[in-house]
């Protein structure tokens, strides 16, 4: 008898096949949890609370980690080659290994986070700035607030100050909205209705390019364009589930929630969001099968999405790893994506002051009037902050400090390399 669709025993007969695959699979994890085992060992990790210990120190806590939390579930003990290869995929076991041969994203990650409190603690003295007032519930926000946390490409991860106190993301948001619209219609239609040239102008301001579209994506009108390519034929409650999921699986899996108090305080005070939404309509900008009013109601709803520092900085790090995320090894956005967010984030990202900020630090970022700031290191990691306190651009104080600082202390500026030597 041969197998075919239509034979109640094809998937008997299929077995063999698969039986093999997963032996060969189990094999190739059984020897790389034995190389393990042996590095473990060698490194003076003689049982599951050594490793886990050392794995914590160099800045892969598992409880942080979800492609590592198998760990968590191993009796204690002595470390059992057959043990860690039932509970961990080779990426984990892989990820293992790097950790205790030091060929992680940072090697001496104790030493990088005492550096990066140095930046913390330099940068808290910045208290200049005003709070974004034009939303009024985000002049409510405690304007001395300031966290900051970091993730690099391996998945390790610090955190200080107010760094697990939720934020809503504001301008934060628009690298995620870009490139969820890109995943879903592709590059040729979304930038035929969105340009990729910064705008010279404010984030808000009433102008188009000369073709009619929003300069990018970056700024108000490009990212209300974006959030009319979501799904235009779904409600908007569910349109704006579906770019939660997927902010989600950028943060490693992490809850998300809409601030409903920040939602509707912008949503009352949406002149100047209501006056790019005309200007667009009336120069036929927006694609034939989207609602205007319904795209500016995701775009608020998008802007009131709320997480702390930590995810944020995992977002960044996912950018950082070409798309794939840090946290759960799983690739949530396309690496041609990831491509042409990062190049719109240096050029565009830090409103007025983009051209600056590229320039002085050089590296892809977005900022919030809420303020947000993600900051993205391509195959090194991401870095966030929440600092109420604004400049005159709309950037926080704070994060503008941390930036420069970064690439002072660190090898980080995009040019970095071309100066060695």
């Amino acid at each position: 008898m041969t197998a075919s669709g239509n034979d109640p025993f094809a998937r008997f007969v299929a077995r063999p096949a698969r039986f093999e695959q997963d032996a060969a699979d189990r094999d190739a994890r059984l020897k790389l949890a034995s190389a393990v085992c042996q590095a473990a060992q060698s490194e003076g990790c003689a049982d599951l609370a050594g490793l886990i210990h050392r794995l914590t120190m160099a800045g892969l806590d598992p409880v942080d980690v979800p492609r590592l939390a198998g760990l968590m579930t191993l009796d204690a003990g002595s470390l059992d080659a057959n043990a860690l290869t039932s509970e961990l995929t080779g990426d984990a076991l892989t990820l293992i290994r790097k950790a205790l041969e030091n060929q992680l994203a940072i090697s001496h990650f104790g030493q990088f986070s005492s550096r990066l409190a140095n930046i913390f603690a330099y940068a808290r003295d910045a208290t200049s700035g005003h709070l974004a007032d034009y939303i009024p519930e985000l002049a409510k926000q405690d304007p001395d607030a300031f966290g900051m946390a970091a993730c690099t490409i391996d998945g390790q991860q610090m955190a200080i100050g107010d760094a697990v106190t939720p934020f809503c993301q504001q301008s934060v948001i628009k690298p995620l909205l870009y490139a969820f619209a890109l995943a879903l219609n592709g590059e040729n239609q979304v930038h035929r209705h969105v340009g990729r040239e910064p705008s010279g102008r404010r984030f808000n301001e009433l102008a188009l390019d000369p073709d009619g579209r929003p300069h990018n994506p970056m700024i108000n009108s490009g990212a209300i364009m974006c959030a009319s390519m979501i799904r235009p034929h779904l409600p908007v409650a569910e349109r704006s589930e579906l770019l939660e999921r997927f902010v989600s699986s950028a943060a490693g899996g992490a809850g998300t929630e809409i601030d409903q108090a920040v939602y509707e305080s912008e949503r009352a005070t949406a002149r100047r969001n209501l006056s790019l939404v005309k200007l667009m309509d009336e120069h036929d900008a927006f694609p034939e099968e989207s609602a205007p009013d319904e795209a500016l109601d995701l775009y608020f709803r998008a802007c009131a999405i709320r997480m702390d520092c930590r995810h944020l900085a995992v977002i960044a790090g996912t950018l950082a790893n070409g798309g794939v995320c840090p946290t759960t090894g799983h690739r949530v956005i396309d690496s041609r994506i990831v491509r042409n967010t990062l190049s719109l984030m240096l050029t565009c990202g830090m409103y007025d002051y983009s051209g600056e900020y590229a320039f002085s630090v050089g590296l892809p970022a977005k900022s919030g009037v809420s303020g947000g700031l993600m900051i993205v290191v391509p195959g090194v990691g991401g870095f966030s902050l929440w600092s109420p306190r604004l400049d005159r651009q709309g950037n926080p104080v704070r994060g503008i400090e941390v930036s420069k600082r970064l690439v002072e202390a660190f090898p980080f500026h995009i040019f970095a390399g071309v100066t060695r030597g």
